[in-house]
């Protein structure tokens, strides 16, 4: 016997089943959480190379500090040519290992370096166009190829911002867009807003990428380009961009091409502009100094306090070195220093706090600090600590004897080649 359903029982079973709409609703409420859980990720694991590059950074310039230093030293005190050579090649592959420090640390920052600036995101991508059009020209010309660069200019508008660091990554986008395009094919940078962001969209017809390098593409030295080496590349780009409040997307399919967008606040990122407060540098030219000065030298690594009591030591000054903070304040308990060189990053009392308690107690000491991570140390906050001098980490001498010099002319102390009242 043939069973007929009710018709009741039909229509709830019909009713239970999702839809084609409901599917499709559904598809883009997971796509839209998996693109979110993706840039959390990728923000996370952004936050974690930075911190372990600043880290590295800093150890690596106290090593440097001391080479740097005595390198110098060294070549002060020799008279062989064929050594004074070697010893400047030292110093010179020192200097070369500041340029890494300085661009880990530059990867490294959560702030800017300078104080944001008016800038226009249409005269970036105008100034950057005629130089990428003609390094791929010369790219493919040897083959006769020709490859298309365009720009697609809306009115947008005015953000703050760091130029150069934007149209570094400008630049980089673009770079890598040509290795994608060997046999030539179209470039083409497009500008628009939609009210709250200022938007570039930098698009090639080159080969695209799979998932997997898509998803990775921002990771530290991910490269897919084994001729090229290895560097930050586009994660330099989006950690200078997540600097100005903004984010990359990117859209590409494997054979498909690429897509960048470069996403920047109009408004909000005006809270982020830095104050235009200044501490003083040293100079890296001074005259011969008396000696005699009585210098405090407080660091936690030994490498940077022994350079430092060698240096001062051969210029005749009195110096006592401490490892921290605490033990810095029973010294200067017991007597009067006319220098105080103090590196930020202390354990316990920090840098910063050991100026203040210093500037409060002792106003007329001049206090100089020194810092492996330059570009995050605000003048501000250098200023309203009490600070006299900032030395960014690795030093050179004269910078270390200009340092001595100020504080001399502080205290009124007799300089050679000046005059006494």
């Amino acid at each position: 016997m043939k069973m007929t359903p009710e018709p009741g029982a039909v229509a709830v079973r019909q009713a239970d089943m999702p839809g084609r709409s409901d599917i499709g609703e559904l598809r883009a409420h997971l796509d839209t959480l998996v693109a979110a859980y993706r840039q959390t990720m990728q923000q996370e694991r952004l936050n974690a190379f930075r911190e372990m590059a600043g880290e590295v950074a800093h150890d690596f310039t106290d090593t440097l500090s001391g080479i740097l230093a005595r390198a110098q030293i060294l070549a002060a005190d020799v008279q062989d040519q064929e050594v004074v050579q070697a010893v400047r090649m030292i110093e010179r592959v020192a200097l070369e290992g500041t340029r890494v420090i300085r661009r880990l640390q530059d990867f490294s920052r959560t702030r800017p370096a300078r104080p944001f600036q008016p800038v226009d995101l249409n005269e970036l991508v105008s100034e950057i166009v005629p130089s990428i059009r003609t390094r791929w020209s010369a790219q493919l010309a040897p083959r006769g190829i020709v490859g298309e660069v365009h720009a697609e200019l809306e009115i947008v508008p005015i953000m703050s911002g760091d130029a150069a660091e934007l149209r570094n990554v400008l630049t980089i986008i673009a770079v890598n867009a040509l290795d994608a395009m060997p046999d030539g094919g179209q470039l083409t940078f497009r500008t628009e807003t939609d009210g709250q962001r200022v938007l570039c969209h930098v698009a090639d017809t080159g080969v695209g990428m799979p998932d997997g390098v898509r998803f990775r593409i921002f990771d530290p030295f991910f490269t897919t380009k084994r001729d090229k080496g290895r560097d930050f590349g586009l994660s330099g780009a989006y950690a200078i961009v997540d600097r100005h409040g903004g984010e990359i997307l990117v859209e590409s399919a494997f054979g498909k091409g690429s897509t960048f967008t470069i996403c920047l606040p109009v408004a909000a990122i005006s809270a982020k502009i830095a104050p235009a407060a200044t501490v003083a540098t040293p100079s890296i030219s001074v005259p011969q100094i008396a000696p005699g000065a009585q210098i405090l030298v407080v660091d936690d690594s030994r490498e940077v306090r022994e350079v430092l009591r060698e240096l001062l030591d051969r210029y005749g000054h009195t110096v006592v070195c401490c490892e921290d903070g605490e033990s810095g304040l029973v010294e200067l308990e017991t007597r009067r220093f006319d220098l105080v060189i103090v590196d930020v990053g202390l354990p316990g009392i920090s840098g910063l706090e050991l100026a203040n308690r210093l500037k409060q107690r002792w106003p007329g000491t001049t206090i100089a600090l020194m810092t492996g991570y330059l570009d995050r140390l605000g003048p501000e906050d250098a200023k309203a600590n009490g600070v006299d001098f900032v030395l960014g980490k690795p030093f050179s001498i004269d910078q270390i004897r200009s340092v001595i010099h100020h504080a001399w002319s502080r205290a009124g102390s007799s300089v050679p080649g000046s005059s006494t009242p």
